[in-house]
């Protein structure tokens, strides 16, 4: 029976389920029916419609059974007997009745264990991996040596595990020296979980590391102690080995090494006291420093540690608005809307003017940062930030959609109509960014501006057609009130950490079903 019915045409209901028709193929078709039935079920309830499942599977169920009676008759015997009953009860979604059917030897047996099995697989998948068990000690100590990196790493991480043991603590010392950037950043994270912040043993061990003659383990010390260390005002701060710590990190702010430096710099701020002028002195220091990247940190460090609204603090960062690093330009701007007061005009004259800046990095950095530094009622700002729309990248664009509409607000009428004016503009980025903007903000008693969103539905740009019918929809269930407009956009503000706290479960169940 197998090998003919495995010669027959492949149903049309069985070939839409994958798992069904590799079964089918392989001559298991007790299994491509199991397989089936398993998927009308789901189906079923997305169209919301049990009946019209059923009714799907009836043309499967007709053509499998007219298969098997095509067959010749020495092929027929009580396996194909059982199986047309167990076929019928399938199709109809009766998958236990089915199972009882099954004959219980031969081939049925076989095909109905791999039904099994693949569903085993498929129930498997969906559960959460169990986490695997902790491996000995003494074989991390020994993989924490080995030749390949991503033994070394694995190994350097899961001794983070074993909390407070002093031969764990300094394996991991040892891998913030190791050759690689990937064991030293696993070091670095398994430092901060194998004992509390601010133990005097991994202190102990990292701060030995600061004096490294590499500069990559210094590097990694200085970064480790910025986590491990606890912050101002703990027990443990004000200790002589946490006066030893701060001796350590001010030498390595003049460190020959630009990294050292800039890791130096990062920690002092991180262990520093808000409005610390020494640490502040430290930093204004370092925005002349030559590497544009030692620069960025020291522009981040007066931003963290500067009072809100610290004018003399606006005015020592604003000269690097036209530093020739872009990522200094932007390091600026940035931190220039985290000091304002909200309404400051003089950081809003800054931020208008980076608006205009040659680099896309730093014009979408800048109208973020006018969007919350300008007020509703700054019509000016407002203008700008609309100006903003016909910005011919589109990162710029978006945030300038998304600034406008979490300043203003629902209903916002000059907003409205600076968008509208705007919906018949040459460039198609523009047209597709101003119904977006509408879509955000426009409410369903605006019949005019409906209309013109509505007239956008026939753009030459596709991209613009299908912003049109999305906007519509949601204008329509807008209802006509002022109220606050809240962005749906994740939280991507500390982009330098984003990913550091991810584990190696959580990487291999990532991996799972690849292979």
């Amino acid at each position: 029976l197998w090998p003919a019915a495995s010669q027959l045409p492949l149903p049309r209901h069985i070939s839409d389920v994958p798992a069904a028709s590799a079964m089918w193929r392989r001559g298991g078709w007790h299994a491509a029916v199991e397989a089936a039935a398993r998927y009308a079920a789901p189906q079923a309830v997305r169209r919301g419609s049990a009946g019209a499942s059923a009714g799907a599977c009836v043309g499967g169920r007709r053509e499998l059974s007219g298969a098997v009676g095509a067959l010749p008759p020495t092929c027929i015997s009580g396996t194909a007997t059982s199986s047309r009953s167990a076929l019928s009860l399938a199709a109809r979604g009766r998958a236990a009745d089915a199972r009882r059917e099954l004959p219980a030897h031969g081939f049925g047996a076989r095909a109905y264990s791999s039904a099994a099995t693949a569903a085993g697989q498929e129930e498997g998948a969906k559960k959460k991996k169990a986490k695997a068990p902790l491996r000995p000690k003494e074989e991390l100590l020994r993989d924490a040596k080995h030749h390949d990196v991503p033994v070394r790493r694995k190994a350097v991480k899961e001794l983070g595990k074993y909390k407070d043991d002093p031969e764990a603590i300094q394996a991991i010392a040892v891998g913030l020296g190791d050759e690689d950037v990937a064991v030293q950043l696993a070091a670095q994270y398994a430092m901060g979980k194998v004992a509390d912040k601010g133990d005097e043993r991994t202190i102990r061990a990292t701060l030995e590391r600061t004096s490294s003659k590499c500069e990559w383990t210094r590097i990694a010390a200085l970064s480790t102690l910025a986590d491990i260390t606890a912050d101002f005002g703990h027990a443990t701060r004000g200790s002589a080995l946490d006066l030893e710590v701060d001796v350590a990190v001010r030498a390595r702010l003049e460190d020959e090494d630009w990294g050292v430096r800039r890791a130096a710099i990062d920690t002092l701020a991180q262990r520093a006291e808000h409005n610390c002028a020494e640490a502040i002195a430290a930093a204004r220091r370092l925005l002349e420093d030559q590497m544009g990247t030692v620069r960025e940190s020291a522009i981040k460090a007066i931003a963290k540690l500067v009072p809100r609204g610290s004018r003399e603090a606006i005015d020592w960062i604003a000269p690097r608005l036209d530093d020739w690093h872009e990522s200094v330009r932007r390091a600026a701007v940035v931190a220039i809307a985290k000091i304002a007061e909200k309404g400051d005009q003089h950081a809003i004259e800054l931020e208008k003017t980076a608006c205009d800046d040659r680099s896309w990095i730093v014009r979408k950095a800048a109208t973020d940062s006018l969007a919350k530094t300008a007020t509703m009622n700054d019509l000016s700002s407002l203008r700008k930030l609309s100006k903003m729309l016909e910005d011919f990248d589109p990162l710029p664009r978006m945030a300038a959609i998304y600034g406008i509409a979490e300043l203003v607000g629902v209903g916002h009428r000059k907003a409205i109509r600076l968008a509208v004016a705007r919906l018949d503009h040459r460039d198609p980025g523009t047209r597709q960014a101003c119904v977006q903007l509408l879509e955000k903000i426009a409410t369903s008693d605006l019949t005019e501006v409906v209309g013109k969103v509505k007239e956008r539905m026939d753009d030459e740009d596709e991209h613009v057609r299908d912003s049109a019918f999305y906007a519509l929809e949601a204008i329509k269930k807008t209802p006509p009130d002022r109220c606050r407009w809240i962005s749906d956009l994740p939280d991507l503000g500390d982009l330098d950490r984003l990913g550091f706290e991810s584990s190696d479960d959580e990487e291999d169940e990532n991996k799972q079903g690849l292979w």
